[in-house]
């Protein structure tokens, strides 16, 4: 799925919130369920995504060493499907002739 087929901003979608960080400022985004629920995948798989650096979020945590709150922005979603979008699949290699026959009885 493209990211012009799907909703990424969170007014659209239904599913993102407006999380507020330590700073009193807003970030917009989905939160890890929401992710999960998008792609119908579970949470600790969304959780993996960001802990392997494919999907880029922001920790939201009032305290960093607790246990932490991630938000995905729109924009490293809409990267994330960019970068994880299929394409057509590989050409089977070509088969290969025998070169030789066989000789099954030698004289």
């Amino acid at each position: 799925m493209s990211p012009d087929t799907l909703p990424l901003r969170p007014a659209e979608s239904g599913l993102g919130r407006t999380v507020e960080s330590p700073g009193d400022r807003h970030v917009p985004g989905l939160t890890v369920r929401d992710v999960a629920r998008r792609y119908r995948v579970g949470e600790d798989k969304v959780r993996a995504w960001i802990a392997r650096g494919e999907l880029k979020a922001i920790n939201t945590a009032a305290v960093l060493c607790g246990r932490p709150r991630w938000v995905v922005p729109a924009d490293s979603l809409a990267a994330f499907e960019r970068r994880r979008a299929g394409g057509p699949p590989p050409k089977p290699p070509p088969r290969r002739r025998r070169s030789t026959l066989v000789d099954f009885y030698p004289d």
